[in-house]
């Protein structure tokens, strides 16, 4: 009987082992292509939203959008232009991001310079949910939890006005993304990537602080929550002088975050001070929210359910929300 030598087998034909298949459900940060499709998403509603506002002329409904499309052309298109130009109750940043749109007369006059600038931050907005509800959801929740938030008929109106809601939104989901990064690089001991973060959450908040007053309340959160978790953070491991010396290195960071958390209530005392002739004049003065009430309401009216009363406001404010996020409830 012949006998026949093995063919040696070539390296195409070695068969390597099947690679394990990726959990589809497993809670990871979002990948570059996964946000990609999201801000696609997001950016085909948006216009979408865009093109029936403008059709309709709804862009400028609000008295407040014509006020903010005012101040921004009134900053250089005046007989005095300067900074006294910015306003003195409204936060300036909304203001300085449409002055590169309020220049076209059109745009100013149908409401579009301050449509593209809330536009641009409703995607932005969008993207960020998606990839903080990514780090605590599985895939099809994180969209379900983004398409939630951005099909929202609310957020797609204001995301064609020149209203702050969208700008403050976007800054808001971002902070707390990236809030969330730095406390899980703070507790696995990465000072490099604390240090980052830290700088970025602290221009977000200063940001924050110069579009809405709520940021000042968060600004304020973000940074007891920051620091906290730095004081509790682990100092690597025991006895190392470099784990020592890289958390040493995070505190002289930890200041200018510090720095840019507190700069922009500061900036916006002192410009009330020089304009206004009052660091408070945005909260007391001529124009502010408790003069115009003064001034518009019958002496000694009731004005509302919950005047002066914490617990009926709380009740009405939970309600209002309820009733807000509840479409089966209104119709």
């Amino acid at each position: 009987m012949s006998t026949r030598r093995a063919r040696p087998v070539s390296g195409r034909e070695l068969k390597t082992p099947a690679a394990v298949p990726a959990d589809p459900d497993a809670v990871v940060p979002a990948t570059r292509h996964e946000t990609l499709r999201v801000a696609i998403g997001a950016i085909i509603a948006g216009f979408l939203a865009l093109s029936l506002s403008a059709l309709h002329g709804d862009m400028l409904l609000y008295g407040d959008a014509v006020a903010h499309l005012g101040i921004a052309r009134g900053i250089l298109d005046t007989n005095a232009p300067g900074l006294g130009t910015l306003g003195g109750v409204w936060l300036p940043l909304p203001h300085l991001l449409m002055l590169p749109f309020v220049w076209k007369m059109a745009w100013w006059q149908d409401g579009m310079a301050g449509a593209w600038p809330s536009l641009a931050c409703y995607i932005v907005g969008v993207m960020g949910m998606y990839r903080l509800s990514r780090r605590l959801l599985a895939p099809r929740w994180a969209l379900v939890a983004t398409a939630f938030f951005g099909l929202n008929a609310n957020l797609l109106y204001l995301a064609t006005t020149a209203m702050t809601e969208p700008l403050f939104l976007a800054l808001f989901v971002w902070l707390v993304l990236l809030t969330l990064e730095l406390v899980e690089a703070a507790r696995r001991a990465e000072s490099g990537l604390v240090r980052s973060r830290l700088v970025l959450v602290g221009l977000l908040i200063f940001a924050a602080t110069m579009t809405r007053y709520d940021g000042w309340v968060l600004g304020a959160v973000v940074w007891c929550v920051v620091a906290w978790v730095l004081v509790k953070a682990p100092a690597g491991q025991a006895g190392s002088r470099r784990a020592a010396r890289a958390r040493g290195s995070v505190w002289p960071v930890f200041a200018v975050f510090t720095v840019l958390a507190v700069l922009g209530p500061l900036l916006w005392f002192g410009y009330n001070h020089v304009f206004g002739h009052d660091w408070l004049d945005f909260l007391r003065g001529p124009y502010s929210a408790k003069e115009i009430d003064r001034k518009t309401s019958t002496p000694g009216a009731r004005k509302y359910w919950g005047w002066h009363n914490p617990a009926w406001s709380l009740m009405l404010y939970a309600r209002t929300a309820q009733v807000d996020a509840a479409a089966w409830e209104t119709g």
